[in-house]
């Protein structure tokens, strides 16, 4: 009868310590998968930033490849070749060619207008227009790097909207940021109480475009040192104060 009893003992804290074992496992689990019950290899952020960064990367190589050959030589492959990478890994991010265009352009106009937005921040009025018309124009390694991709797709928009789109918003941000400036500048009395802010800032967005092709064309014609100088007799005509 004793060796019962200590039989039947033994069995139950057997299986209490299994129970408790499981439990404890399962709480493991969850804590580590946040509650799927899928082990997980590694944190989501430190994916996220690696797939992130991994764009990144595809999209520096795919500006390389548009301001040395053009678009019709970034494909997917040459485009893979040039960061020593595999075409199965650029798919992976990008599984066709005009979304990785479509991207590298977009990345192009972002930069530029981060360069404007960053050059004119707590300016005002003529201050900003100095400010803007300069941070615009190709004259750092960067800006002439952003300008060659942007240049380089002006042919590929008539036949896609989605490109043309997302070109025309470099000049569409770059126009505003020159009305804003142009009205602070009426407002203080820098420039003639005649002027439409509107129609002058086209007409300095073209002036800036103009001028920005021309030096991304024809480099050695137009080097950035000589771009400030080159543009600064018009605008300053556009912008003199009023007698």
């Amino acid at each position: 009868m004793f060796g019962d009893r200590f039989h039947k003992k033994t069995v139950i804290i057997s299986i209490v310590i299994l129970l408790i074992a499981l439990v404890s496992y399962r709480m493991l689990i969850s804590v580590n998968t946040g509650g799927s019950g899928i082990a997980m290899s590694e944190p989501s952020s430190m994916s996220h930033r690696r797939d992130a960064d991994r764009r990144q990367q595809i999209i520096a190589a795919a500006w390389q490849v548009i301001s040395r050959e053009g678009i019709s030589a970034a494909s997917l492959r040459t485009i893979a070749a040039e960061m020593a990478a595999t075409t199965g890994l650029v798919t992976r991010y990008f599984p066709e060619k005009q979304g990785l265009l479509l991207a590298a352009l977009e990345h192009a106009v972002g930069f530029l207008n981060r360069e404007v937005a960053a050059a004119n921040i707590n300016l005002t009025g003529k201050a900003r227009l100095d400010a803007t018309v300069l941070a615009a124009l190709p004259v750092t390694k960067e800006r002439r790097l952003a300008w060659k991709v942007w240049v380089a797709f002006m042919a590929e928009l008539p036949a896609s909207p989605e490109l043309a789109r997302a070109h025309a918003k470099f000049p569409g941000s770059l126009r505003q940021t020159l009305v804003r400036g142009l009205r602070e500048a009426q407002l203080a009395g820098d420039i003639s109480p005649e002027t439409y802010p509107p129609q002058m800032a086209d007409t300095l967005v073209g002036q800036i475009i103009g001028l920005g092709v021309q030096a991304t064309i024809e480099p050695a014609r137009y080097p950035a040192e000589k771009l400030p100088g080159l543009i600064a007799p018009f605008y300053l005509r556009m912008t003199e104060r009023p007698d």
